[in-house]
């Protein structure tokens, strides 16, 4: 399940939960439900043809409860298919345990999906152009089918924008002027959830920016993003320890008892105290020197780290 940072829940307690919290009926004898394929090849020449959009979904059908909730609450409604259907050419790649519910060709295809696309949580959902580049990420989400196919005809709009500004500026080189203009046209009406997720252009922007206009009109992707960024290293470096010392823990190919998880994860948590102190250090300086539009921002990214390292520093009493 994704956070507000777009990071994947972690399947244990303490730190990596704390800072998660902050941040269809079958047709075949296969786990892909009707109006879906699994053949993501045939899938890419059908959105060609058809001009749509691609909505592939990777899942743990029968193991993730996430996954579950999503087909449930929204990918078996009637009205989500009805929603979807002019726009997206719908793709299932499952993982489940039970790999009898994959046909041969999905067999195959989804570890090496799986691979390329660097699936690290379920459920992920990616919307893709027809060449199969992805658009925008997402996975469960509140609201239920009619909120879902809002979510997906807003990125269907800005995903439209963008798959045509790229094809404009194709044969444009960086920094060129027109480039620039194009791009800017494109994204100055985003939200902050698709500029994050189209940082690599507005960042086009910021290192061709002499006079510090788009500096000025893109705040949040230069100077809380890369904060953001930061924060997003440190709970990827902390979950490392953890797993390190997990295994560094195990004796005999035998899983460490709860008393040494609860052990390690305690240790692992005092040394994310220090760390996260070392984060507030660097957001507080950089809050003090930023432009007025941008300390919103930062601010809120300083309390949501604050709160997470006060909970941690209760635990570690």
């Amino acid at each position: 399940m994704e956070t507000k940072f777009g990071y994947r829940g972690i399947a244990c307690h303490g730190l990596f939960a704390i800072a998660a919290a902050l941040c269809v009926g079958v047709a075949s004898a296969t786990s892909t439900p009707e109006g879906w394929t699994d053949d993501f090849e045939a899938a890419k020449a059908q959105a060609e043809k058809e001009g749509k959009l691609l909505l592939v979904d990777f899942s743990g059908s029968d193991w993730c409860g996430w996954c579950m909730k999503l087909d449930s609450e929204v990918f078996a409604k009637p009205e989500f298919l009805k929603g979807v259907k002019k726009d997206f050419v719908l793709v299932m790649i499952d993982s489940p345990r039970d790999k009898t519910r994959l046909s041969e060709k999905a067999a195959k295809q989804n570890p090496e999906l799986v691979r390329k696309y660097r699936i690290s949580g379920y459920p992920t959902v990616l919307i893709m152009d027809a060449a199969g580049e992805v658009l925008d990420t997402t996975g469960y989400r509140n609201g239920g089918a009619k909120a879902y196919v809002k979510y997906l005809k807003d990125v269907r709009k800005s995903s439209r924008a963008i798959v045509d500004m790229k094809r404009e500026i194709a044969a444009l080189a960086e920094g060129d002027p027109a480039r620039l203009a194009k791009i800017d046209a494109v994204f100055a009406s985003f939200d902050k959830e698709m500029l994050r997720k189209n940082a690599s252009y507005v960042n086009e922007l910021l290192k061709h920016d002499p006079n510090g206009k788009y500096a000025a009109k893109y705040p949040f992707i230069k100077y809380c993003l890369p904060l953001e960024k930061k924060f997003e290293e440190t709970l990827n470096e902390l979950q490392g320890r953890f797993f390190k010392k997990m295994r560094e823990a195990a004796k005999n190919g035998q899983k460490p008892s709860k008393e040494t998880r609860e052990a390690v994860m305690a240790e692992v948590n005092a040394e994310a105290v220090e760390l996260l102190a070392k984060v507030q250090k660097e957001i507080a300086a950089a809050k003090a020197s930023a432009p007025a539009n941008a300390k919103k921002d930062i601010a809120e990214l300083e309390k949501k780290i604050g709160t997470i390292a006060k909970q941690l520093g209760s635990k570690k009493k």
